[in-house]
């Protein structure tokens, strides 16, 4: 059956070990957004709800920056150090750069980077199988077309936008062979997740070319192609966070990263002194990834798609199903 509600109890172990670093400072977390703001209604939102939940949780604020750019983020981490946070809450793998630079300079400083890695004593680098999470959502498009012709739009050129497009085709064709996916670029830089208007172009053109089903990872940008679905009779996808209710009825499922789980988590490490550095995967099984059916959604879920979309998940989990690595 498939999950319509999302438990943290899975995160449980996520940072369980004892901490390599410990700071003498007093506990202070902060969260470095990207430039598309804490209220993007996707990847910063969910980070967002995740720090006000350990807030209210614990009683402890939250400090928060939002720089205006890439160029601006090392600034960010400055103004983030000098403001006396502990430990810092990094949104996005863009920021792999700039952190390389600054972890080492700062040792005293707890550091949880989201989507990218950087090694470091002091760096906890969290990674999410987007493929996996993907994977599921093409297989609900296969079997939700009517054309056979699905979409994928992918910001701009990564290794988190690879995953999403290979698991999304890998499910579109292991579930119906022959059916067509047509991939497209918002941009060759980060412009692409801030370009709603450029990938809605991308959008149209699919959907006149015969897709019925719009996938966009682009951050802001995929809420302008989400608008072209919904006004051609195409069916949408979310992205990162819960999008079903964007257009109610019209989106097929959303594609969620459980990022607001695990930076409470990443917080509470920080305040009981358990963080780990290094690398972690969260994927299915870790309830780190997952499709969302709920009251926006559910009536365009047949029997035939909750059927197929459980039994891959269970495939993916047992390892009885390999998603082909981005090449």
């Amino acid at each position: 059956m498939i999950r319509t509600a999302f438990t943290a109890t899975v995160f449980t172990t996520l940072f369980a070990s004892v901490a390599s670093i410990a700071s003498a400072a007093p506990f202070k977390p902060c969260v470095v957004y990207t430039e598309a703001g804490k209220f993007d209604k996707s990847f910063n939102e969910m980070a967002y709800g995740g720090s006000q939940t350990f807030a209210q949780k614990t009683g402890v604020a939250v400090a928060e920056f939002e720089p205006g750019g890439e160029d601006a983020y090392p600034g960010a981490l400055q103004a983030a150090v000098t403001a006396g946070c502990t430990d810092v809450a990094l949104i996005g793998f863009r920021f792999q750069t700039a952190l390389a630079a600054f972890a080492p300079q700062h040792t005293d400083v707890r550091f949880t980077l989201f989507d990218g890695v950087v090694p470091g004593a002091n760096v906890a680098s969290v990674l999410f199988a987007e493929d996996e999470g993907s994977y599921l959502v093409g297989v609900a498009s296969a079997l939700a077309s009517k054309s056979g012709t699905v979409g994928f739009i992918g910001g701009m050129p990564a290794a988190v936008i690879q995953r999403f497009e290979k698991g999304y085709a890998q499910g579109v064709t292991d579930t119906r062979p022959g059916a067509t996916v047509l991939t497209g670029l918002v941009a060759a830089d980060p412009k692409g997740f801030s370009d709603p208007f450029a990938a809605s172009e991308i959008a149209r053109d699919m959907v006149r070319h015969g897709a019925d089903v719009v996938f966009p990872a682009a951050g802001v940008s995929g809420l302008g192609a989400l608008d072209i679905a919904q006004a051609k009779g195409a069916l949408g996808v979310g992205v990162d966070s819960n999008q079903n209710y964007l257009y109610p009825g019209r989106m097929l499922t959303s594609m969620v990263k459980r990022l607001d789980v695990a930076i409470d988590r990443a917080f509470e490490a920080g305040r009981t002194q358990t963080f780990k550095s290094g690398i972690t995967r969260l994927g299915l099984k870790e309830g780190g990834v997952d499709v969302v059916v709920d009251g926006d959604n559910r009536t365009i879920w047949t029997a035939a798609i909750v059927d197929a979309v459980a039994r891959a998940r269970k495939a993916i989990v047992s390892g009885q199903v390999k998603i082909a690595s981005p090449s």
